[in-house]
């Protein structure tokens, strides 16, 4: 029951009301809120208790306010924005899917039937991967390497362009892998979002022969509504049978994602 929620710092939840809206908030004693994993936890855990009854806006985290008067003052202050973002978020969840470009099989697969000849079965359901609250497809820009290195003249050249080459390479095929997602699920959602970054490295490099560059690890998020997560589930399933891909799916979670520049 959110009525006895303990919420960050160990401290119990308390409701503020402001015309129609309500705010979940608790005391705080620390002067540190650094986050960590119990006091993100806990974080996280309050909204989620919320968001099973009702439709919410989940703050960023560190949102920090004086006094319970300043509270209400936010809420007459974004009342229409608070209303508005509420309306549209209103009886959906969020789904998340991780896709490991190098393994990615998708292409080999025909989304566009997958809603008609979905199983029912169960899939897994990993941790809730860390909101971002960017809306946007970001590429972290390739780092430069050192004029100064062993690379002289038409080698030095030569690698660049390779480089490039891969980079246009894989943002096609992360267009490419975006667009059939989208089309395989089509009518089951009402936004979407995505980014990608590489994993063990956020920034590109100049690789010879022998090396393997950071496997890109594509992140897509749907705004789903409830009553369309299962065949969501299914579609999802559908699209992973029979391959090795690497691709998880998560959720349903509350619109971490869909919420931005809601702070104190």
């Amino acid at each position: 029951m959110v009525d006895s929620l303990i919420g960050v710092d160990d401290q119990p939840v308390v409701q503020v009301s402001s015309n129609g809206l309500v705010a979940a908030v608790s005391r705080i004693t620390k002067e540190e809120l650094t986050p960590d994993v119990p006091l993100v936890m806990a974080y996280k855990k309050v909204i989620a208790a919320f968001h099973r009854e009702r439709t919410v806006i989940p703050m960023r985290y560190g949102c920090l306010l004086e006094e319970k008067k300043q509270v209400v003052q936010l809420l007459k202050k974004n009342q229409e924005q608070y209303e508005a973002l509420l309306k549209k978020l209103d009886g959906c969840v969020e789904m998340g899917i991780r896709v490991l470009i190098a393994d990615c099989g998708l292409q080999k697969s025909n989304p566009k039937s997958a809603k008609q000849t979905a199983d029912k079965s169960e899939i897994r359901n990993p941790k809730s991967p860390i909101p971002n609250p960017k809306s946007e497809i970001r590429n972290p820009k390739s780092a430069i390497p050192n004029p100064k290195s062993p690379m002289l003249g038409r080698t030095y050249l030569t690698s660049r362009k390779a480089h490039y080459e891969q980079e246009d390479n894989l943002g096609k095929e992360i267009d490419t892998i975006i667009e059939q997602y989208r089309k395989a699920f089509s009518g089951l959602y009402v936004k979407f979002k995505a980014e990608y970054a590489s994993i063990g490295n956020l920034q590109s490099s100049i690789f010879n022969h022998q090396s393997q560059p950071p496997n890109p690890l594509l992140s897509l998020y749907f705004l789903v509504p409830r009553q369309s997560v299962e065949r969501f589930r299914r579609v999802f399933r559908h699209i992973c049978s029979g391959q090795d891909a690497k691709v998880l799916l998560s959720g349903p979670w509350p619109p971490y994602n869909f919420v931005t520049h809601c702070s104190g």
